[in-house]
């Protein structure tokens, strides 16, 4: 088998590299062309887990990044029994998808070309909007399939275009459309379950607290005449004029440290600190490390105070330049008060001692400042900053259908946690 891999750029796609099959197992090889170029260039790899190389890597060197790509959950289970192969043969899916994925590659598989997947863009039809509406993992998994496109994580999502001049808080459902072959996305649609329409509104309120708290936060918009359904603006897109979008490549962290999906939670390894791990992943791959890891405690913070128990290693991510000479955080993303869901309010991992929400004290979070390599100073400043910010927020302020309510939940909710905070704070 031959699986060629590309990534974009302005001057259209390159050819990055192949996975090839090999008396030894299939292996992925960089083409020596974008090897020698690259560090001609000073370029990155795709991943820091697979640098550029001339040799090859075996399969448990480079399935962590790719599998990573790949839907989870139910998409997955549907899409894997759909394609009658195993739901752990990554490259089985990306010989029947991957024309767009998370960041800017795409996978052409062998006997296809390149030119066969011509950019367009189709109009939205109401069947898929009925879909989404009945059966949103259903719908998902037909237009992954359809579309040939996959969107990585668990949640039940799909990639959609919006033209830059509108807005997505004021579009209509015509102006929406479908990417085809290579073209773009500019969003992600998020849908959540039927009956769980609340889950939208969550996160809608939570990135919208995130934002007013001085983080850097992708757009969000509800879309009314799909309930629970939320566009999220893509961060990795660059706007090239009337050229259009250009992808933009990221990783998250169990990507670049080259972790297995099933160590994105610490529950395998309890005796590990996550939180020193992504001390020393950030000092890694950060051109301004120190900066970042302040960043990393940050964003400790705030998932704690609003209840983002699942901020597990991979909704964390670095994002690589249009050069990809550069990497540095990725904006906050997939934020959610978990206690109002009903799912577990145990952390992904530790903050200091403990995983439970309820748990943790504000000695956890000197502990987690100190993991990261913070100074305690500088760590109760931050805390001291989210904390006032966080109290400006007025729920009422949120005016969107169905979000004022779900605002003053969440802040309800963050009440103890918050004490626990501006106790560390001082």
């Amino acid at each position: 088998m031959r699986l060629e891999v590309y990534r974009d750029s302005r001057g259209g796609m390159e050819l990055v590299g192949a996975f090839a099959s090999t008396d030894f197992g299939i292996r992925f090889f960089y083409d020596v062309r974008y090897v020698q170029r690259g560090e001609e260039k000073g370029e990155f790899g795709i991943s820091e887990s697979m640098p550029l190389d001339f040799g090859y890597y075996e399969p448990q060197e480079y399935a962590p990044f790719f599998q990573g790509l790949l839907p989870e959950g139910v998409v997955l289970a549907n899409l894997a029994e759909r394609y009658q192969v195993p739901r752990n043969d990554f490259l089985a899916f990306f010989e029947k998808l991957g024309c767009e994925s998370i960041g800017a590659l795409t996978f052409v598989a062998e006997g296809s070309r390149l030119t066969d997947f011509k950019p367009s863009y189709a109009s939205l039809e109401n069947s898929v909007v009925e879909q989404l509406r009945e059966d949103a993992e259903r719908a998902v998994t037909e237009m992954t399939d359809e579309l040939r496109l996959s969107l990585s994580g668990a949640q039940s999502k799909v990639a959609w275009y919006l033209p830059e001049e509108v807005d997505a808080r004021d579009a209509a459902l015509s102006d929406w459309k479908l990417p085809l072959g290579t073209a773009p996305s500019s969003h992600i649609v998020k849908v959540a379950r039927r009956g769980r329409e609340e889950l939208a509104y969550n996160e809608f309120v939570c990135m919208e607290i995130a934002r007013q708290c001085g983080f850097a936060t992708p757009d969000v918009a509800l879309i009314p005449e799909i309930p629970g359904a939320i566009a999220v603006k893509r961060y990795d897109r660059v706007l090239l004029g009337e050229d259009g979008l250009l992808r933009l490549h990221q990783e998250d962290f169990c990507q670049a440290r080259g972790l297995p999906l099933y160590l994105k939670y610490a529950d395998a390894h309890p005796e590990v600190s996550y939180v020193q791990v992504i001390a020393k992943l950030v000092d890694a791959v950060s051109e301004r490390p120190a900066q970042e890891r302040l960043e990393m405690a940050r964003r400790l913070l705030f998932h704690y105070l609003i209840g983002n128990s699942d901020n597990h290693l991979k909704n964390y991510a670095f994002l690589y330049s249009e050069d990809w000479k550069h990497r540095a955080l990725a904006p906050l993303y997939d934020l959610t008060c978990v206690p109002l869901t009903g799912y577990s309010t145990k952390m992904a991992f530790a903050l200091g001692a403990h995983r439970e929400l309820s748990d943790i004290t504000a000695d956890d979070l000197a502990r987690t400042a100190e993991d990261i390599r913070v100074s305690r100073k500088a760590a109760k400043e931050e805390a001291r900053l989210l904390a006032e910010r966080f109290e400006a927020i007025d729920p009422t302020s949120f005016v969107e259908f169905d979000t004022q309510a779900m605002a003053k939940r969440v802040m309800e909710n963050a009440a103890s946690r918050l004490a626990v905070l501006k106790s560390f704070a001082g």
